[in-house]
């Protein structure tokens, strides 16, 4: 492996227009994209097969040709008290490593068909895959709980039998999801035993992604000019979502929830449903979900009330020192995401010792509309190559 690239040397954003919402990480779709639109030059290697077999789904590829089918079981298990469940999967053949998959917030959660596809290709590959049912990420919550939850499934997939002879065991989180997953690796329970970290279009700041969804305002950790582009409003309604069930009044959060559902492409459907009447720490927050000045939200976000400003510390990696880091962290985003911009990806590579970050840069899709460039096509298989190492 080689380290991550400074931000110098990378390339400049591209012209394709923003993608439209979505509640699946890019990256799936991407790999889908990918190896069904330019399967003749992914060749034969193992990562090619990979790539592959993702997009195929259900129907025959090479690799599903040449393997057994993989197993899958829900199981649950009890962590120091607290009780799981998740889906558990492995070839007849065995493992030879493991790895957790945590979904970013997708209603369909462990049961998402394409998630179901990617733990089957894994599972071919000889990892044995746990995808915990996490709720809150079904029902639009990200909590600092969930970065116990994801511990907690590590754990319980580093002690099953299957994998008592290999030490090779990680995690990997798409999206919102990303943020619990990097912090779960500093656990203390299991900072020691985690490999491997693989982050898909995941965050760094949580302040710097919360300019992004309200303002449309991002730029890079080493500069002082902003950039903005339009962003997605699921974003938006997801975080507004996220954080209304954290207010104080019943009714705020049920206006605060219906405002986030009744928006689409970024503008209110019916200036009526604009909340009002509301206390105040539902109207500090409906002041940061309204304003337009990046330059503002530091000090909006300070103005939230504590519950809500301890959640987000709790699943913020800025806010924690990555420096601890002890496992490789593979890092994946698209130039053009219009949900997480890229450079949340960047920071993230630079806040993480430096021999621990492979930081690929993807130029032709952003988080939910894909429009692959050749170049791509070598740094997935290369991703695919740097996973299959951990074996």
């Amino acid at each position: 492996m080689t380290n991550f690239q400074p931000y110098s040397t990378l390339r400049s954003l591209s012209t394709r227009p923003p993608g439209s919402p979505g509640q699946w990480p890019a990256v799936l779709m991407l790999l889908t994209a990918l190896a069904s639109g330019c399967a003749p030059h992914l060749g034969d290697s193992e990562a090619a097969l990979a790539l592959e077999d993702i997009s195929t789904g259900v129907l025959p590829s090479r690799l599903k040709a040449e393997t057994p089918h993989p197993a899958r079981r829900t199981v649950a298990y009890e962590i120091d008290g607290r009780s799981h469940k998740g889906d558990f999967y492995i070839s007849p053949e065995g493992a030879s490593a493991g790895i957790v998959v945590v979904p970013g917030v997708v209603p369909a959660g462990k049961n998402d068909r394409r998630l179901v596809s990617l733990a089957k290709t894994l599972a071919r590959l000889r990892f044995a895959v746990l995808i915990p049912d996490i709720e809150g990420l079904r029902h639009y919550r990200v909590r600092m709980s969930d970065v116990r939850e994801v511990a907690d499934a590590f754990r319980h997939l580093k002690s099953r039998p299957e994998l008592q002879l290999h030490d090779s065991v990680g995690i990997a989180g798409f999206s919102y999801g990303a943020g619990p997953v990097l912090l779960a690796a500093l656990e203390p329970s299991i900072q020691d035993t985690v490999e491997f970290v693989v982050v898909l279009g995941g965050y760094y700041d949580l302040r710097t992604i919360v300019t992004y969804f309200t303002t449309g305002y991002y730029r890079d950790t080493s500069e002082s000019e902003w950039r903005r582009r339009d962003p997605n409003p699921y974003a938006l309604q997801v975080f507004t979502i996220s954080n209304s069930d954290l207010l104080d009044r019943p009714t705020d959060r049920a206006a605060l929830g219906r405002y986030a559902r009744e928006t689409h492409d970024g503008d209110v459907i019916d200036s009526a449903t604009t909340p009002t009447n509301l206390a105040p720490d539902a109207q500090a927050f409906f002041a940061l979900l309204t304003n337009k000045d990046p330059n503002r939200v530091p000090m909006l976000i300070n103005g939230l009330s504590p519950r809500i400003r301890s959640e987000l510390a709790g699943i913020d990696p800025a806010s924690h020192d990555l420096s601890r880091y002890r496992a490789d962290v593979i890092i994946v985003h698209g130039r053009n995401d219009n949900i997480i911009p890229f450079t949340e990806s960047v920071a993230l590579a630079r806040a993480l010792p430096n021999n621990k970050a492979y930081l690929h840069l993807i130029d032709g899709f952003a988080h939910v509309d894909m429009g692959l460039e050749r170049n791509d096509i070598p740094r997935m298989l290369r991703v695919m190559e740097q996973v299959l190492e951990y074996r």
